[in-house]
């Protein structure tokens, strides 16, 4: 028969079939049909062009139900006359993976601003060196006439910065180098940076003063902060900022430039207090960084007073200019790259360092509070 009727034949018994109400009186007739189904396969694309979308996608149906079970043919029929299913495809649906060039940033601050607003000093090339400061001038005198002038000499003190080498190791894959649309490697690079400034800026508060340590202003080794004296507070309270201010310093002014170096929990309990009226005790500026027009810097090497697990004698904040802390670069951050210690691997290894140092160069320069013992009930 020719071709091009008997897809007609075949599109009219499908319109048929869709107007049933009993699928199986039809299916016995498109029995006979199976064996020229077959015979069509190899003309498919000829089919689909001669007939409409809805006939090609039932003649699809068709074509691949290539069994002479009856049962097979019956839930065809069945699915032609009750679901009438359309299957639409299209173009794009299936998109080709992308990958972004870009690698999101870690969304918070992890490096306290602390590190960037101590006193440095380029001393490249430099070592170990000692430091002069000022202890008190001497006050003049009234002196009679062929006595001897008052004794007004200053009386100076001498402190030791010494060259601590700071490091920091990376590897990552050659795949993660050579292959990926993202720069790894340069996210690495930017890694190692912040982890060297992370230690230092826990050194500048932490530092024990040993040997390869700075001299934080929390250690004891401060040649600077021998004779200064602690402030202790067991909790943060409406009066904890005013005591701090005014213990800091000498007794002939309140001095200005200072800033308060705490935890964040100890600011959040200065942003708590309430008034009995329930009014707010401080104004807190997180834009500017300001208690009440005092300049603040949060860092997590501070023990908090607020905190439940601190305990007695701990130090939690320092006030005072950050220009009374001197930190020397003696070199340079050195970063080398190597692929040489695991080449079996292909592991590519990146290694930095930085030569440098701290102390506190001003004397009394920081005031430092501690934890104290809660106070017994009663006074007693």
């Amino acid at each position: 028969m020719n071709l091009e009727l008997r897809l007609k034949e075949i599109k009219t018994r499908l319109d048929e079939i869709r107007g049933m109400s009993d699928s199986e009186t039809e299916i016995s007739k498109l029995e006979s049909y199976d064996k020229e189904v077959d015979e069509l396969t190899n003309e498919r694309k000829a089919i689909e062009k001669k007939i409409n979308m809805r006939g090609k996608l039932d003649v699809n149906e068709i074509i691949e139900t290539k069994s002479d079970d009856h049962v097979d043919l019956e839930t065809r029929g069945k699915a032609l006359k009750e679901g009438r299913t359309v299957v639409v495809t299209a173009d794009g649906v299936l998109l080709p993976e992308h990958v972004d060039s870009t690698i999101s940033p870690y969304p918070f601050r992890e490096l306290s601003s602390l590190v960037e607003q101590v006193h440095t000093v380029n001393l490249k090339g430099g070592e170990t060196y000692k430091k002069s400061f000022v202890i008190s001038n001497g006050t003049g005198g009234l002196t009679a006439e062929g006595n001897a002038y008052a004794t007004a000499e200053p009386t100076f003190g001498y402190l030791t910065i010494s060259k601590v080498k700071v490091t920091a190791y990376a590897e990552i894959t050659e795949e993660l180098e050579k292959l990926p649309a993202a720069d790894y490697s340069n996210e690495v690079l930017k890694g190692i940076n912040v982890a060297l400034k992370k230690k230092i800026s826990e050194q500048i508060l932490k530092g024990a003063g040993t040997t390869n340590t700075f001299k934080g202003i929390f250690s004891s080794e401060c040649e600077a902060l021998v004779d200064a004296e602690d402030l202790e507070l067991d909790a943060i309270d409406e009066n904890t900022l005013d005591e701090i201010v005014y213990a800091y310093g000498g007794d002939e002014e309140v001095e200005g430039g200072c800033v308060l170096i705490l935890n964040k929990n100890d600011l959040r309990a200065f942003a708590g207090l309430r008034t009995a009226e329930g009014r707010k005790v401080h104004t807190v500026d997180y834009k500017a960084h300001t208690i009440d027009g005092i300049p603040f810097i949060i860092s997590s090497h501070c023990n908090a007073i607020s905190a439940a697990a601190t305990t007695a004698g701990q130090y939690c904040l320092a006030y005072g200019p950050l220009a009374n802390y001197e930190v020397p670069i003696f070199s340079g951050v050195e970063v080398s790259k190597s692929t040489d210690y695991k080449f079996k691997d292909g592991i590519i290894c990146y290694k930095a360092s930085v030569f440098t140092g701290g102390n506190v160069i001003g004397y009394n320069g920081f005031l430092r509070v501690k934890k104290a013992s809660a106070s017994p009930v009663g006074g007693e």
